[in-house]
């Protein structure tokens, strides 16, 4: 591996005709503004014959008056080519207080195409704000079907899924639609700007979704005339300290509840993210054994891929560091290593169905009025209207109602099904349940 070490200051500089002396024995720079610091000048000759000798080089660019950096470059044999981790170089910009959105658009219409319904969770929370019309799809089949009914303002494409991948379906999608702006989506960033611009994208957003970057690429893309500024009071995060009764969460092994915030988007939808984390458990688990058992090494990698952006948005972070390796496996087609370690994978992972438990707690309703027949009545027929819509927030809001009163068992149970199924946007099969 070619390594690069890079070490910059904002001091003094030098100037480019004394670069030269800069690795000469017995040389210094600028002696007048230099003549209270002691040394002989041989450090750098010396230091730099050692990068020499090991097969690198030590130079330095600067600007006077601005500072430098110095530069050792050096070829590092490779011991031990296994995964170490997960390496991630940021700067937490992310406001502090109280969310409010840099723009509404209440007519601006978005397309989110991810497998991952929690990734679809977390970028609606992240978009509610905005009033933003959110249409969600979870193939690339399902995404071209929507493109060709719908004129969006622009589309969030997830790179890797099952079936038709991202590349594969903005291939079609520039077939219908040319200049529709389509961005990545992608928990690997590596690959960068001019990979994915090189593939007909727009550009990509790296997972964990940034909520301010979201925003500013969203309205690169949709008419002036067609947002307006937000007002101070209109959106803010409606839970600003985790409630009492999820505060256990703090010391849960394994989860770094501050980062899972962080990645979700904020508390109310961090809890939202941890339900659904939960929910899901038993449906992941079956399909990461399945089709590993059936040697479906691309399946298998998709869902740990997918399964790492899950566990870093609620903060499950070890979680997501084994989900990178058995990725890192799947992609060289490393299937001794992925059968070495995708039974610890699936008892990390198993065992936050303990961890999370406390989340389902006995939706006691026996203190609850019994529900108006004519209310619940109403309720159907809003339900039937809205849900060919997809209007997610309009069936979340009807849920939400007629959890204020004691349904006959029945209905109950209709409703349960119902919200587990809005969690993962399945909006055919609640179709075919209302």
């Amino acid at each position: 591996a070619f390594l690069k070490f890079s070490v910059k200051d904002t001091g003094l500089g030098i100037r480019e005709e004394e670069m030269d002396k800069l690795f000469t024995a017995y040389e210094r720079v600028d002696e007048e503004k230099n003549s209270g610091i002691q040394g002989t000048g041989l450090g750098l000759d010396i230091s730099k014959r050692f990068a020499q000798l090991l097969g690198g080089d030590l130079t330095v660019e600067s600007e006077y008056g601005k500072g430098s950096e110095f530069i050792f470059t050096v070829n590092q044999k490779i011991i031990d080519d296994k995964p170490i981790g997960i390496f991630a170089e940021h700067e937490d910009t992310g406001t502090k207080g109280p969310y409010v959105a840099q723009f509404v658009a209440p007519d601006a219409d978005v397309l989110v195409v991810d497998d991952n319904p929690m990734n679809l969770s977390v970028i609606r929370g992240l978009l509610r704000p905005t009033k933003v019309f959110v249409t969600t799809a979870e193939s690339g089949e399902e995404c071209l079907e929507k493109i060709k009914t719908t004129r969006f303002n622009i589309v969030l494409l997830d790179h890797m899924m099952p079936g038709m991948d991202g590349i594969e379906t903005l291939e079609k999608i520039r077939e219908i639609e040319p200049d529709l702006p389509v961005y990545a989506l992608t928990a690997n960033a590596t690959a960068g700007e001019d990979f994915y611009k090189s593939k007909g994208f727009n550009g990509y957003l790296s997972k964990p979704i940034d909520s301010e970057t979201l925003e500013k690429t969203i309205m690169l893309h949709i008419p002036e005339e067609m947002m307006m500024k937000a007002e101070k009071n209109e959106y803010t995060e409606e839970l600003t300290e985790m409630p009492e009764d999820m505060r256990w969460i703090y010391e849960t092994e394994g989860i770094d509840a501050e980062e899972g915030i962080k990645n979700s988007g904020g508390i109310s939808q961090y809890i939202f993210s941890l339900n659904l984390f939960f929910d899901t458990i038993d449906g992941n688990i079956k399909v990461i054994r399945d089709s590993l058992d059936s040697e479906n090494i691309r399946l298998f990698t998709i869902k740990v891929h997918a399964l790492k952006t899950s566990a870093r948005i609620i903060g499950a972070m070890g979680l997501s560091d084994l989900c990178y390796s058995l990725e890192e496996a799947g992609n060289k087609q490393d299937i001794a290593f992925i059968k070495d370690n995708t039974g610890r994978l699936l008892e990390d992972y198993t065992a936050f169905k303990d961890k999370l438990s406390k989340l389902k707690k006995d939706d006691d309703d026996e203190g609850r009025e019994p529900i108006p027949e004519d209310e619940l009545r109403g309720a159907y027929e809003a339900l039937r209207e809205v849900i060919p819509q997809m209007d997610y927030d309009s069936v979340e809001m009807i849920i939400g109602d007629l959890k204020k009163y004691r349904l006959p068992a029945e209905d109950k149970e209709k409703m349960d099904q119902l919200s587990q199924l809005l969690k993962t946007f399945d909006w055919d099969k609640m179709e075919e349940l209302i």
